[in-house]
């Protein structure tokens, strides 16, 4: 007797929905970083910064190196004599606003038959603002890899040559440049949250960079975990992995690096592909010690900061007489420009395999 099996026919359904998994979501990070200026509507779509120059007009250096004796001598004063007037310079850096946006679509027929109808408009309108703010991290990010202010890995002197890690020399050849400008740590950020405004933090240069570093950082002389920090506030309590010496680490896996662009792997032990190593950036944060940033871009803040649309199928328009199709979209403005590359660093390494 052969009887009915599970088999025999199929179902009509034959699934069950099973709930909507969480997705990957992203946190804002460099762009919580840097001189802050909200963009007013109707001004220009370009933004200037300025930066007034030391005395003598040399960008970040009040003394030439043994040019103590002559700054002095330029300020003594003969008895009844008055001295030559001075003035003062600067320099300004621009950065022209891009309108950065996204649009999605759906049918009618897929909001009011579909079985995900109800969820997917409001999918779309997440991931409508995830886009935007994680196409302004990565903007940030690429103008941050423009500093001029460069160190490479083991013996390389450009990204082609890179053959080691990071480690304490290079760290502390780091900092010896950046005090030699007069870059102090870096010690406020953007808030958390939609309204503008600065918090402080601990001070510090944070080193921003993927995760695959967590391993080599770790395994570096004089690394101290999170975990051992004592009473010490993170800088990132998710993504923050411990310290050394004045650098703070934070990895994130948004910051993409460049696989197959070092040298030649070798023996070296370091992660690599098609033979060569994989490059990755390590971004270096510090700041002026009058209160100078190393760079400045427009926050994502206030009412106004991002135009978010969702029109339903159910809306008639001109374009649609049917109501047959339903959109959601998002846009705003983004700008950022290095101000001073003498107050920050990237370095470019390789990481353990």
């Amino acid at each position: 007797m052969a009887g009915q099996f599970y088999g025999t026919q199929a179902g009509r359904l034959e699934k069950y929905p099973g709930r909507i998994l969480k997705k990957v979501q992203k946190r804002e990070m460099l762009t919580k970083l840097g001189a802050m200026e909200p963009m007013p509507q109707n001004k220009s779509e370009k933004i200037v910064w300025l930066r007034f120059l030391p005395y003598g007009g040399v960008d970040n250096q009040w003394l030439a190196a043994g040019g103590d004796t002559d700054f002095i001598n330029q300020h003594l004063i003969k008895e009844g004599v008055t001295p030559t007037a001075d003035s003062i310079s600067y320099t300004t850096f621009t950065a022209t606003l891009q309108q950065i946006g996204c649009l999605y679509s759906y049918t009618d027929k897929t909001r009011y038959v579909h079985e995900e109808g109800s969820e997917i408009p409001s999918e779309m309108e997440d991931q409508a603002a995830q886009r935007l703010a994680l196409c302004r991290e990565m903007m940030v990010y690429g103008e941050l890899k423009s500093c001029t202010n460069v160190f490479y890995g083991g013996t390389g002197n450009s990204v082609g040559t890179v053959n080691g890690g990071p480690s304490k020399g290079m760290l502390q050849n780091i900092s010896r440049a950046l005090l030699g400008k007069h870059a102090i740590m870096l010690n406020q950020m953007l808030k958390s949250g939609p309204m503008f405004g600065m918090q402080s933090v601990a001070a510090s240069w944070p080193i921003y960079c993927h995760t695959d570093m967590e391993k080599t950082f770790e395994n570096l002389p004089g690394f101290t975990k999170i975990q051992d920090y004592g009473g010490r506030e993170l800088l990132d309590p998710e993504y923050e992995i411990g310290a050394i010496g004045r650098f703070r680490v934070i990895v994130n896996p948004l910051l993409t690096y460049q696989p197959g662009a070092g040298a030649a792997v070798g023996a070296t032990g370091l992660k690599a592909t098609g033979g060569k190593i994989d490059v990755y950036p390590l971004i270096i944060m510090g700041r002026g010690i009058g209160g100078g940033d190393a760079f400045g871009q427009v926050p994502l803040r206030g009412f106004d900061s991002i135009k978010a649309n969702h029109r339903p199928p159910s809306e008639i328009s001109k374009s649609d007489m049917l109501g047959q199709r339903g959109y959601v979209s998002a846009q705003t403005w983004q700008a950022q420009a290095i101000l001073n590359d003498a107050w920050m660093a990237v370095a470019y390494v390789g990481t353990e395999a």
